[in-house]
């Protein structure tokens, strides 16, 4: 079966005379006086970036995310129809992307999803059997110390210690079952998209964040942070500032809170 998204790209290769999207951004560009170096500062992006996308030639290993939003926001200078735009960039670039990276990051978070799912099921099967043998045990001795003739007060004292092992017991099956939480602070001194995904595979924040506001990000930890523009952002964790530039790779930055050691 033929898809509607195969017949746009079909349609959009057919129609050489259509202007692309990186033209009609040049054009507009041009038109409000604009040169490359002033729109790269006014975007926080480098001059080689804004080349890239006036020339139509951003190149596949490039984060498809990333350069969403580098479009969207030239646009939105330029005073350009934003939905149209994006909509010519998908038909442009994403006909024949390469979705590798994103799709296995996802099934990687599925998979540790589903993974913690069975340890939790695990554990709560065993605490529970652990539970039902100490209690036929604590009632088969309350059954042996009633046959005997011993004193009340050692039926008392036996009894005690079993509603004590009991009790200690369900206490620490409680702290196994405890989910460890990571909380941090993330503040911007220039526009940067960014994405936080925890443990459970939840989307903690995403979009596009503006110079000089901050955001205070809680989550299960592990937590899996992309930065669009990573020089731009302080992170504090645990009251202490990170250092995360071992972590930034062709202006973007992927890694996980806690940091790996």
């Amino acid at each position: 079966m033929i898809k509607k998204q195969d017949i746009e790209c079909q349609t959009l290769a057919d129609d050489e005379t259509q202007p692309s999207l990186g033209e009609l951004l040049r054009v507009a560009r041009e038109d409000a006086c604009l040169s490359l170096e002033e729109v790269a500062a006014k975007l926080f992006l480098s001059v080689s970036v804004i080349e890239q996308i006036e020339s139509d030639s951003i190149p596949a290993s490039a984060n498809t995310l990333f350069s969403k939003g580098y479009v969207k926001s030239y646009s939105g200078l330029l005073n350009l129809p934003i939905d149209d735009m994006l909509q010519r960039f998908k038909l442009q670039y994403q006909c024949n992307a390469d979705l590798k990276k994103m799709q296995t990051f996802s099934n990687r978070s599925k998979n540790t999803t589903h993974n913690n799912y069975l340890n939790w099921v695990t554990l709560i099967a065993i605490s529970v059997m652990s539970i039902g043998v100490i209690v036929w045990w604590w009632q088969k001795s309350e059954t042996t110390i009633v046959k005997m003739p011993l004193p009340q007060t050692v039926v008392a004292n036996s009894d005690a210690a079993s509603h004590l092992s009991i009790t200690s017991t369900v206490t620490t099956v409680a702290q196994e079952l405890e989910v460890t939480t990571v909380d941090s602070k993330f503040t911007f001194t220039q526009d940067c998209w960014v994405k936080i995904t925890d443990a459970t595979n939840a989307v903690v924040a995403v979009g596009i964040k503006k110079a000089g506001t901050s955001i205070d990000v809680s989550g299960v930890a592990p937590l899996e942070v992309i930065l669009g523009a990573p020089l731009g952002v302080q992170i504090t964790y645990q009251q202490q500032s990170l250092d995360i530039s071992s972590y930034i790779s062709k202006d973007t930055a992927k890694f996980t809170l806690p940091l790996e050691q």
